[in-house]
């Protein structure tokens, strides 16, 4: 989950390819790389654990084949003792979708699929807002978020309760907001899609894929696919939200099991340290080829160009080259390539950082979210490793946390912006709908104003902002920002469609 929005010149991929032509602590294993100091990296983990006031984290650094740091950092648990360590399950969510390409490749190795099949022919109930890219859409659109769909548009519908067919069959109601291969729009139900394309062409779930395609051959014995994975485990980093005081406070961990090919998969620094040397070893570990040289260079070969949003943080910036591949974000760093997923759950961060030219890479698995500890902890890694930048990193990544901070406070207003409502609260009470998610129950709970949708009967308060915009909030630990919403009145003073930016346009049942 990665919030941003950014505007951009139309782009076509003739143009896209012009553009790439021109283009604390018990150590477990600590080793020294050829042409740096671990040391120092560990240094600086501790210190940016104190700095960002994040209970723990788990990290492995590779080069050259060799896992030569995996360690954990802090604390699972936010004021208790419970040391996290190299088999500490964390939810990885969004470096997932590194996963789901992955086992799409393995599919394409053995002649099943091509990465430029159209997914209609593989799941015919595919369906898009618009015609034309629900026919011509491939299984590299879908991995390179190029197929149309809005920026993270239809994330909601696995928050309101619905299971995957039906997040499925409701993604054709979002609202295009570019064309199809115009510009890329990031997108988790576009990764449901191609989940659905693997099971149905390997003749297995997902999730079955995954094991045994995927965490089998790497010997990834403490990871698995789903929220309900924790419960095998006795050793599980807690996910912690900060107050906008800085105090912490745990939630419980996301059930990313509806889109699990989006983001559900939970892993440990140890587990991901065999994930990123055969993503470095071509392919190939100890001995072992388990996805072709020619389908890893696939994955992380650019596929469409993309705007930075302020998700994507130093040394990432205008200059850099930033792209989709297939399942990863590439850029390009002081002459070199860099393959890099971010992923943010409720309460949890994860970066895995590939530099192949180098053959080296790193993973930071933080139990806290709103934290740019990974971020900084790579932008490290990439100057001991490849060069320094010339320019001040950790101070544009301590700027960046100050922003995050201040957009995803979640102090109510202390009062209302515009003037007082236009009618009495109970008034707007009511049932609004849309094919897109269903029946938005309002309800006047206790004086003041409560929304609640879907099977999950999701929701969280109304709170009045003018006139007749409200701000509709999300229950603590979910991150998503508030969305100003307004009711249009008609002429007989009756609250008749509910505008929202996350849920679209409603209109009350009768």
């Amino acid at each position: 989950m990665r919030p941003g929005r950014h505007t951009r010149a139309p782009l076509r991929l003739s143009f896209s390819f012009l553009f790439f032509v021109l283009f604390l602590f018990a150590p477990v294993c600590v080793t020294r790389a050829a042409d740096f100091s671990v040391d120092e990296l560990d240094a600086f983990i501790k210190q940016g654990l104190k700095e960002y006031g994040v209970p723990g984290c788990a990290v492995a650094l590779i080069k050259d084949d060799k896992v030569v740091l995996v360690r954990g950092y802090g604390v699972r648990r936010s004021g208790r003792d419970e040391l996290v360590d190299e088999n500490t399950l964390f939810m990885i969510a969004s470096n997932t979708k590194p996963f789901t390409a992955a086992v799409l490749a393995t599919l394409v190795d053995e002649g099943k699929l091509g990465w430029d099949d159209h997914v209609i022919d593989r799941l015919p109930e595919f369906v898009l807002p618009d015609p034309y890219p629900t026919r011509a859409a491939t299984i590299r659109d879908l991995l390179a978020h190029r197929t149309g769909l809005p920026p993270f548009a239809g994330d909601n519908l696995e928050r309101l309760g619905f299971d995957r067919p039906e997040i499925l069959r409701r993604i054709r109601y979002l609202k295009s907001t570019h064309s199809f291969r115009e510009k890329a729009g990031y997108s988790n139900p576009g990764y449901l899609a191609a989940g659905m394309v693997a099971a149905r062409v390997g003749n297995a779930s997902w999730e079955d894929l995954v094991k045994t395609r995927l965490f089998q051959p790497l010997g990834m014995t403490h990871s698995g696919v789903s929220v309900k994975d924790r419960d095998q485990s006795n050793n599980v980093a807690e996910a912690h939200f900060a107050k906008p005081d800085g105090e912490l406070y745990v939630v419980p961990w996301n059930n990313h099991d509806p889109m699990g090919p989006a983001g559900s998969i939970t892993s440990t620094s140890a587990d991901m340290a065999q994930w990123v040397r055969m993503q470095l070893g071509d392919g190939r570990l100890d001995g072992k080829q388990v996805i072709s040289a020619k389908s890893i260079r696939e994955m992380h070969t650019p596929a469409m160009v993309e705007t930075p949003t302020f998700a994507e943080l130093a040394p990432i910036d205008q200059h850099s080259g930033f792209s989709y591949g297939l399942g990863w974000g590439i850029f390009y760093y002081q002459g070199s390539q860099i393959v890099e997923k971010g992923g943010a759950q409720a309460g949890m961060r994860s970066v895995v950082t590939l530099v192949p030219g180098k053959k080296a890479g790193i993973v930071v698995l933080a139990n806290m979210n709103l934290t740019v500890l990974p971020e900084a902890i790579r932008a490290k890694f990439l100057e001991m490793v490849v060069a320094p930048a010339g320019r001040d990193l950790q101070g544009e990544i301590r700027q960046a946390q100050a922003a995050i901070k201040k957009s995803f406070s979640t102090s109510p207003p202390a009062k209302a912006k515009g003037g007082p409502a236009s009618l009495p609260l109970a008034r707007y009470a009511g049932v609004y709908t849309n094919d897109l998610c269903g029946p938005m129950t309002i309800q006047l709970v206790k004086d003041a104003l409560r929304w609640e949708a879907g099977p999950e009967h999701f929701g969280g308060p109304l709170e009045h902002v003018g006139y007749d915009t409200f701000s509709l909030r999300y229950p603590p630990g979910h991150l998503a920002l508030p969305d100003d919403v307004t009711f249009v009145i008609d002429a007989g003073g009756r609250p008749h469609t509910l505008i929202t930016e996350s849920y679209g346009t409603l209109q009350r049942a009768p």
